[in-house]
């Protein structure tokens, strides 16, 4: 992650940014491979990459990194799992642009604008109300940086902040928001079988890497109440609890929000949710940190 560097926010202004799933681009399973080959989004990608210096290709393994690719799938610039090191992608940034230049004028590429997008949520995730998810290590006492994303914190700039504490970023969409509006003055509970599956689904340890939500039978405990205030908040308080494949997660909820009735929306919404992992998963990177160790969840409105 090296887009909080001033400089870098500025150059990829020049670009259309894009992400995906490497492994559906060019699968490394011969098999999957094999099937993708027909595809037009594999073929841009292997042509691109056929392209590049093999050390920054990875023939041999997966494709994770940032590359810079012209319209036709020119290679402008990229590596592999280039994201560490501000000071390599600026470079890689600059000489991008300074091939694009070379290159639109040899092939009458027009230079247009980048266009402007109202900011969405991945298209998979769809519903009344979209809920914006971060996980995160907490600190766990004095001194202790097990929870830090790296262990040695660069000495200045944005990079510091951001390496301080590890963590990752979701999505969830809810079909109604009114499951989470009582009707009343007094203390109800939010539908079960709507919280359950939010605690299925994203509850789980993601802040280093991925891990499979959790199976209906692994979550253990769900449960959330929700009342109005004489100041017209809504608050919720509940306890969330699933474990299984020998990791858990254990923790207490407590939220606010503001329903605006004539809209029909929430004008605000937040969930925390703190507690305690332990153990890991195949890609969560928790082999040296299983824990038990304090971990938060927050769900957050994302409209805008």
């Amino acid at each position: 992650m090296v887009w909080s560097d001033p400089e870098i926010k500025k150059l990829s202004q020049e670009f259309v940014t894009a992400a995906d799933e490497v492994y559906s681009l060019y699968p490394e399973h011969p098999d999957h491979l094999k099937r993708a080959a027909e595809r037009e989004d594999h073929r841009f990608f292997r042509r691109f990459g056929e392209a590049m210096p093999p050390a920054h290709w990875n023939e041999e393994g997966t494709k994770q990194g940032i590359y810079m690719i012209g319209p036709d799938a020119e290679y402008l610039e990229g590596r592999f799992a280039a994201s560490g090191d501000p000071a390599d992608i600026r470079a890689r940034l600059r000489r991008a642009l300074e091939r694009w230049d070379r290159m639109r004028e040899d092939k009458g590429y027009a230079n247009l604008p980048v266009p402007r997008r109202p900011w969405s949520p991945p298209l998979e995730v769809e519903g009344e109300l979209i809920l914006r998810v971060n996980v995160r290590d907490l600190p766990r006492g004095d001194g202790d940086r097990s929870g830090a994303r790296r262990h040695e914190l660069p000495e200045s700039g944005s990079w510091r902040e951001f390496a301080r504490w590890a963590w990752n970023e979701d999505w969830v969409g809810l079909s109604t928001a009114s499951a989470f509006v009582p009707s009343g003055s007094g203390e109800v509970e939010v539908d079960p079988k709507v919280w359950r599956e939010v605690v299925r689904k994203k509850f789980i340890d993601t802040v280093r890497g991925q891990a499979p939500e959790w199976r209906a039978d692994e979550v253990k405990e769900a449960s959330l109440t929700m009342r109005r205030t004489e100041d017209g908040r809504i608050v919720y308080q509940g306890r969330a609890r699933a474990e299984g494949g020998g990791r858990s997660f254990e923790a207490k909820v407590y939220g606010e929000g503001v329903w605006e009735s004539a809209a029909g929306r929430f004008a605000s919404f937040d969930l925390v949710a703190l507690g305690t992992r332990r153990g890991a998963s195949r890609f969560n990177q928790r082999e040296n940190d299983p824990g038990p160790a304090p971990m938060g969840v927050v769900l957050s409105l994302s409209r805008e």
